[in-house]
Formats: C-alpha cells, sequence, structure tokens
C-alpha cells in the first residue's frame, strides 16, 4: 500500500541538499562529463560604464524634467505678474481663500480690497487669485 501524502512530504534542508546534487543525465541522453571551464581572458578585463555611464541614463531623465518645471513655472509667474500689474481701482478680484471684492488700492506688499459697501480688507498681494471679470477666471467661477 502506498503512504500517505505526509510521506513525501521534504524539509527545506533535504530540498536544499538535493538541489546541489551531481545528478547525473537521464538515460539515452549525452554527457556524462562536462566540458572544462574557458581559461580567463589574459590581460586587464574591459572596464564597467564607470560612474558617469551609470548616471547618464537618470540624467537624461531628469534634467528635461527640471528645465520643463522651471520654465513653465517661470511663464506662469510672468502672466500672474501681469494680471496684478493690469489690476485698476474697481476691478473684482478673487483671494486665494475665495474672498471676492473691489480692488481699491496696491500697496508695496498688500492690496485693499473693498468686500461690502464701506468694509475694506487688506491682503497680501500674492493671495490675489485674479480678476472675477476675465474670460478665464469667470469660466472657473461656473464650472464650480
Amino acid at each position: 500500500m502506498l503512504g500517505t501524502l505526509d510521506s513525501f512530504a521534504i524539509s527545506p534542508r533535504e530540498l536544499l541538499l538535493t538541489a546541489y546534487q551531481n545528478v547525473p543525465p537521464a538515460p539515452g541522453r549525452e554527457g556524462g562529463t562536462q566540458a572544462p571551464a574557458a581559461p580567463p581572458p589574459e590581460g586587464p578585463g574591459p572596464g564597467g560604464p564607470g560612474a558617469i555611464g551609470g548616471l547618464l541614463p537618470l540624467l537624461l531623465v531628469v534634467v528635461p524634467m527640471l528645465l520643463l518645471l522651471f520654465f513653465s513655472s517661470r511663464s506662469q509667474q510672468k502672466r500672474y505678474a501681469a494680471v496684478i500689474a493690469g489690476l485698476k481701482r474697481g476691478d473684482r478680484v478673487l483671494t486665494q481663500s475665495g474672498l471676492v471684492g473691489r480692488f481699491v488700492e496696491m500697496k508695496d506688499r498688500f492690496a485693499i480690497l473693498e468686500i461690502a459697501p464701506g468694509v475694506k480688507v487688506e491682503v497680501l498681494k500674492s493671495s490675489i487669485a485674479g480678476n472675477v471679470d476675465m474670460p478665464g477666471v469667470q469660466a472657473s467661477l461656473e464650472k464650480k
């Protein structure tokens, strides 16, 4: 009678030992002796890619991405500066916090907005998101 499945279980140690045994070739196959290993080449071996060769693919990916980020943020800053410079007294502006008011005056770092008749607030100039009456800002407000 055949043994149970448990009798065929192999421990990890036995599996490791049998994996590295020199097993003879199957019947009907050639072999028996292995060809001797080739002698090592004479002289120094060929050099590896070196430190720069390993970094080259990384640089080819990272440098264009950094340039793209730099130039796109630069053009965005120019557009923002043009919007801020083009503000006139009475323009409706939107701040980054969502406050909408009429532009009154621009100081060095601050802008004064009138959010209700007689109510003036002073906000950072950098917090102004844009002119509400501009087509791009108007479209983004309508989507929300």
